[in-house]
């Protein structure tokens, strides 16, 4: 027949056990979500700098056009340039057409850097892409990889459930109230192991009369802490 302070041992190592199961059920969905973040911003980065890409190219075309436009501007006051009819219209083309070609050099100047600039953003693109991409791929190797486990760990889960039931069915009424109240507050840390007469939990000494109770396989409560007390393994052995 199993005593009371092995099974409260046994009860204690299930908790144990069967929280670890859900923090791996819980852990393996945030690895999935947290490699889905990771695959998403980068998709927004590539959209951000093909975004960047386009409005850099929008510039370039409109410098372009604008570019176009002057010269085809310069060329017609150069052939009224040949038609002045005094000095000072010569004078007043002149300086349109000195204006206007200062203008156009600035326009390519700044055509030939907008060039640079989309050259250097499509390459990024082409960056980030590789990036999301192996983003992508480590998601769906994750994603699999958890779903893999999921099963196992949900028979584990299930048979610890099990067991913990069977030994709580164990416990007597009043133990049980008092087991249950504390499991409800704080999971497996509501039993706490005797070890060299101090309570695991709380670190406070236990006195002599209760390590006397445990001794017996008496229930027992830590007088500081509430936890319910067994003896460890190597103490268990009688007073």
């Amino acid at each position: 027949m199993t005593t009371a302070a092995s099974g409260l041992r046994e009860l204690h190592q299930l908790h144990v056990e069967h929280t670890r199961v859900l923090d791996e059920l819980e852990a393996g969905p945030r690895r999935v979500r947290a490699h889905e973040s990771v695959a998403s911003r980068k998709l927004q980065e590539v959209d951000a700098e093909q975004q960047s890409v386009n409005n850099l190219k929008k510039a370039s075309d409109e410098r372009t056009l604008q570019l176009k436009t002057n010269e085809t501007k310069i060329a017609d006051l150069r052939s009224k340039l040949n038609t002045a009819s005094s000095n000072r219209e010569f004078d007043i083309i002149k300086g349109q057409i000195d204006a206007d070609t200062v203008a156009n050099s600035v326009l390519e100047d700044e055509i030939l850097e907008l060039y640079d600039r989309v050259e250097g953003s499509q390459n990024r693109v082409t960056e980030i892409e590789g990036e999301r991409e192996t983003a992508q791929q480590e998601q769906e190797r994750v994603a699999s990889e958890v779903a893999a486990v999921e099963p196992g760990l949900n028979e584990e889960r299930q048979k610890l459930e099990d067991a913990i039931s069977q030994s709580e069915s164990q416990l007597s009424q009043d133990v049980a109230e008092h087991y249950q109240r504390l499991v409800r507050a704080h999971g497996p840390g509501a039993m706490a192991e005797v070890v060299d007469g101090s309570c695991t939990a709380c670190s406070i000494r236990v006195s002599p009369q209760f390590q006397v109770e445990l001794s017996r396989e008496q229930i027992v409560s830590c007088n500081n802490c509430g936890r319910l007390l067994y003896l460890d393994a190597g103490d268990d052995s009688g007073d």
